[in-house]
């Protein structure tokens, strides 16, 4: 086909609508590189002002959404020892935990353990085999609020089957920033008097984990 006469370039509506996208680019993209995980605290989920962290790394004044009627609510506390599981449920070691960690650890006298949500992204991990230990998958999902973590932890709490009278679960979708977690899951061991003992980052090994709740369970 000849070209035609006086046509030295492409027609301006193409350049127009070029531009377009660019611009269109150029915003989206920036608003997805700046823009922050979408809030938990809307609608009918009553907001939480939490107090600062103290310099002992951990405060009773803490409150997290109750799993279920999503209600601010402070940490349960064992008369012995309390276990402070800071996880994501798309997590393999926090799964692991869960599944074969935890229930051995349960029938230990004065014994609480909470289990607090502090990832946005959604998704269940899964745990893989017993041995080799930490053999399983991360799972992570879309990010959510609170009403989506809420859901997702309901899945989570039947799938590895946290029924136990002394297990308590929350979601907190501020807590990855509150507590500073770089590790999942992160683990606050607290003695019969409430005080922080040890903060473990990442999962802890069956063996490991029964050596470390009888040395706080036994602390006076």
């Amino acid at each position: 086909m000849a070209k035609q006469a006086g046509r030295t370039g492409p027609n301006p509506w193409v350049w127009v609508v070029v531009g377009a996208a660019a611009i269109a680019v150029l915003f989206f993209g920036y608003r997805g590189l700046n823009s922050r995980p979408p809030s938990s605290v809307s609608g009918s989920v009553p907001k939480i002002t939490e107090p600062a962290l103290p310099a002992t790394g951990f405060t009773w004044r803490y409150r997290a959404y109750r799993l279920g009627s999503l209600q601010p609510s402070r940490l349960a506390r064992g008369s012995r020892v309390t276990v402070v599981m800071l996880m994501a449920s798309w997590c393999l070691y926090c799964a692991y935990e869960d599944k074969y960690v935890w229930p051995t650890i349960l029938h230990t006298k004065g014994l609480a353990l909470d289990i607090v949500d502090v990832s946005t992204y959604s998704g269940i991990g899964d745990p893989g085999p017993k041995e080799p230990a930490f053999s399983g998958q991360d799972h992570p999902g879309p990010i959510v609020g609170a009403t989506g973590m809420n859901q997702t932890m309901e899945k989570y709490v039947k799938q590895f089957g946290l029924k136990a009278s002394n297990i308590h679960v929350y979601v907190d979708p501020e807590g990855l920033k509150y507590w500073g977690v770089t590790n999942f899951p992160t683990i606050l061991l607290l003695n019969r008097h409430g005080q922080l003992v040890t903060r473990i980052q990442g999962a802890l090994p069956l063996n490991r984990a029964k050596s470390v709740i009888q040395h706080v369970s036994n602390q006076r």
